[in-house]
């Protein structure tokens, strides 16, 4: 086993080869927003279920926020510099090293990329000098594969879905996180030779479309889901975080996993 193995060990678990990885790194953009507003307080209610096999995290909220029991994995943001109130969240830069993120403890390191945005060019050339930087270290790289705000559209067409995964992939990322589609979801999956995670946003309406999207996503081959404002924003956190750990570790049906949700929400 090399380091890269190793790593990916920390965050993909051995026995299914999935992820339950939770994001709390939309502050960097967005600010302080509900469900991580205290941010240290979400992550030790989230942590105390032990269902968290990773967290994708900032390195400022990382060094003064972040406290859990166990030894989850943790995947640094190495991009970002752009918030809502610029013109475009989609002009990331990159903000951190691979020596960084290996001097505070991570296991890998997370770049975006946009594409079919005025910054395509740009995320995809950081994506990959940094892919070449982690592979130094043996540290994996996950691409955050994004569309530019003008073609919200692309994100139900899988055709972009697959082509944003593949060329993710192209440019040196060892895993992908990318927009689950509703059909054709396995082409994207085919598409791309690393591991697909999916993203859990945009806030869907109810627990159990959470449940649903991530199921039909397992099933068409993804390896698991990067998990935002769908859990923290949730009304039982916890409960919903169970319930996703069924799906993902467990195999369970949506029809089990909601079931097992209404049951620690009763409890």
């Amino acid at each position: 086993m090399n380091g890269m193995e190793w790593r990916l060990r920390r965050i993909m678990k051995k026995e299914t080869g999935r992820s339950l990885v939770i994001a709390v790194d939309h502050g960097m953009a967005l600010g302080p927003m509900s469900g991580i507003n205290d941010l240290k307080g979400t992550v030790t209610a989230l942590d105390a279920t032990g269902c968290v096999d990773a967290w994708l995290i900032t390195k400022g909220m990382y060094t003064h926020s972040f406290e859990t029991d166990g030894s989850p994995g943790i995947i640094m943001r190495a991009s970002g510099a752009a918030t809502i109130a610029g013109p475009d969240l989609c002009h990331e830069g990159i903000t951190s090293s691979v020596e960084e993120a290996l001097s505070l403890g991570a296991d890998a390191v997370a770049v975006s990329a946009f594409i079919g945005s005025e910054f395509e060019h740009q995320t995809l050339v950081d994506t990959a000098n940094m892919a070449t930087a982690c592979h130094r270290y043996n540290v994996p790289l996950l691409g955050v594969m994004g569309l530019g705000k003008t073609n919200e559209g692309m994100k139900k067409d899988p055709k972009f879905i697959a082509l944003g995964a593949r060329v993710g992939a192209e440019h040196g990322a060892d895993i992908i996180k990318t927009y689950y589609t509703e059909t054709d979801f396995d082409k994207v999956v085919a598409g791309c030779p690393v591991p697909v995670m999916i993203a859990g946003g945009p806030k869907c309406e109810t627990d159990l479309d959470t449940l649903k999207m991530i199921h039909g996503a397992l099933q068409d081959g993804a390896k698991g889901i990067v998990m935002g404002r769908n859990v923290w924003q949730s009304p039982h956190p916890a409960a919903l975080l169970a319930a996703v750990n069924g799906l993902i570790h467990e195999n369970m049906a949506v029809k089990e996993a909601n079931q097992l949700l209404e049951e620690k929400i009763n409890s």
